[in-house]
């Protein structure tokens, strides 16, 4: 449990990196490609100064396991078999070993995830409001939101057009990654042209209705494991952990 509240405190700082996109399906997709690179019969034995255990395996079948943990996935585990040898244990990589980690490091992700939620709960900083202004450059925007005090952690600020897309979609505006304890001074840098880009439509001293969101982030783990999407939001889904804000704004 240390390891994974551990790994949510440093999944906080990573704020931006989450806003910016999981990159669990990449990762796992690199990995399980380095396990099929390796021949299925190569092993490894006699290795008396490892762990009981520990002391003879396939190689592919370790490059499995390793995965299945590091990427909570289960389903790696049905490519992990135990080498049987009469001078070495092999019980250490093995479907049932494997599986046991996962489910193991599953649960303790689930319970700081559950810890985070608490927290959160219990008063997280939140949007008050918000206000753009043309920045000093008289042609570009700044966005200046007004945060209260709350429980210090890793939160995305993003703020969308409302309804301006195809099919009256939302266009977004801006967002970024802060570590905020509340009633931090941000100014977040808008271009015209930005916006111009993403909503051709765009007019000058023309009200619009923009929305803000505070979204307190829980990062996706890390090299000790990652956490999947599917994984976060079965466990303390984004919109349990946001908060908006809707106004009409003049550029």
């Amino acid at each position: 449990m240390k390891r994974s509240a551990a790994l949510l405190i440093l999944s906080a700082w990573l704020a931006g990196a989450s806003a910016a996109g999981n990159p669990y399906d990449g990762l796992r997709a690199a990995a399980v490609r380095r396990c099929e690179a390796i021949d299925p019969s190569e092993y490894r034995s006699g290795l008396a100064l490892n762990p009981e255990g520990y002391r003879s395996f396939y190689l592919r079948s370790a490059c499995y396991q390793d995965a299945a943990v590091q990427f909570r996935d289960e389903s790696l585990c049905r490519q992990v078999r135990e080498r049987w040898s009469l001078l070495s244990s092999s019980w250490g990589y093995s479907g049932k070993r494997c599986r046991d980690r996962v489910a193991q490091d599953t649960a303790a992700d689930r319970k700081a995830l559950e810890e985070a939620k608490h927290r959160y709960r219990a008063g997280p900083v939140r949007l008050e409001d918000f206000r753009i202004e043309r920045n000093g450059n008289g042609r570009d925007f700044d966005i200046i939101p007004s945060l209260s005090s709350g429980f210090a952690n890793g939160y995305t600020l993003r703020f969308e057009l409302v309804g301006a897309g195809p099919a009256n979609g939302n266009v977004a505006v801006a967002s970024s990654g802060f570590y905020l304890r509340g009633r931090e001074n941000i100014r977040l840098y808008v271009t015209q042209a930005e916006i111009r880009k993403r909503f051709p439509g765009f007019e000058l001293r023309r009200s619009y209705p923009v929305r803000g969101i505070l979204v307190f982030e829980v990062g996706h783990g890390g090299q000790a494991g990652y956490w999947s999407e599917a994984f976060i939001e079965g466990s303390f889904p984004e919109a349990a952990r946001s908060q908006s804000i809707v106004k009409n704004v003049s550029f």
